[in-house]
């Protein structure tokens, strides 16, 4: 609808550059590689930083500090709402920063009009939203020994303890988030359409390792809490179970197991680990 109401601005003529001697155009990629899909989110995102400030001056800010560079003289006339320069969007639509800023000003228009006096406020504004995104992943919970977990999401119905017996969904992944491998969560690594599989848990007998069987308690039926545990409460006590099925994320747990034991070169490090459990349902 942005687009749609700004006739100076052709999608479809974008990246298009004009044949010397001839005034018609070809099409050309561009040095960034960048998409049409990209390209369109770029255009999106100025013109809604435009529209919630009201003010091309604006825009010129946007611009200028996306391209990294001074305005060039010639295109002065891309600030003008009537009557857009083709080339200076071509020279912007090339460029890698403005379409991470751009796409940021169309999500959060109001972070266009955010201001800040000095370097200090700017960063306690941004830990402000980072909180705030933090917060709204779901409450850490500390249960001791190094061990954490995450309420994803709370369930329903009855609480599980010692003895129940569930079945779960499951994605076990590094500290950092990449992923190592799961279990009924659809990943395309792993090799088959796992969506919607199971694996069976029954608390206290180590079907799973011991601090996300502390962490499970209390779960109710279509809960997820993410787990983080360090290694002597992580898999080795349940026998490394459960083990990935497919041959990538047996790599992947190797190397973790590899990096917590050790080679014959260096000694081995207390990486932590997360695995995040998912109840589907509890067995009477």
């Amino acid at each position: 609808a942005l687009v749609a109401t700004s006739p100076g601005l052709d999608l479809h003529r974008i990246g298009q550059v004009p044949t010397s001697g001839t005034g018609s155009s070809r099409s050309r990629p561009s040095s960034t590689g960048s998409s049409s899909a990209t390209r369109i989110a770029i255009a999106a995102g100025v013109l809604a930083a435009a529209r919630s400030t009201g003010s091309s001056r604006s825009i010129d800010g946007i611009l200028r500090l996306a391209v990294g560079q001074r305005r060039r003289p010639e295109c002065d006339e891309a600030l003008r709402p009537a009557e857009t320069s083709r080339a200076w969007w071509v020279h912007l639509f090339r460029s890698r920063r403005v379409a991470a800023l751009a796409g940021l000003a169309a999500a959060f228009p109001a972070a266009v009009e955010a201001k800040c006096s000095n370097i200090d406020e700017c960063r306690e504004l941004g830990d402000k939203r980072s909180d705030e995104l933090e917060r709204a992943k779901g409450p850490i919970v500390t249960l001791g020994n190094k061990v954490r977990y995450r309420e994803v999401r709370v369930g329903t119905g009855p609480v599980i303890g010692q003895g129940d017996e569930v079945d779960i969904t499951y994605e076990v992944r590094k500290t950092g988030g990449d992923y190592i491998y799961s279990l009924g969560r659809g990943r395309p690594d792993v090799g088959r359409d796992d969506f919607g599989e199971t694996y069976k848990v029954r608390l206290g007998k180590k079907d799973v390792p011991v601090a996300v069987e502390f962490a499970m308690e209390g779960m109710r039926v279509g809960g997820i809490r993410a787990v983080e545990m360090p290694p002597w409460l992580g898999f080795e006590t349940s026998d490394w179970k459960p083990a990935p099925g497919n041959f990538s994320g047996k790599q992947r747990m190797d190397r973790y197991r590899a990096l917590i034991t050790g080679t014959g070169l260096q000694s081995g490090y207390n990486a932590k680990i997360v695995m995040e459990v998912e109840v589907v349902r509890r067995k009477e």
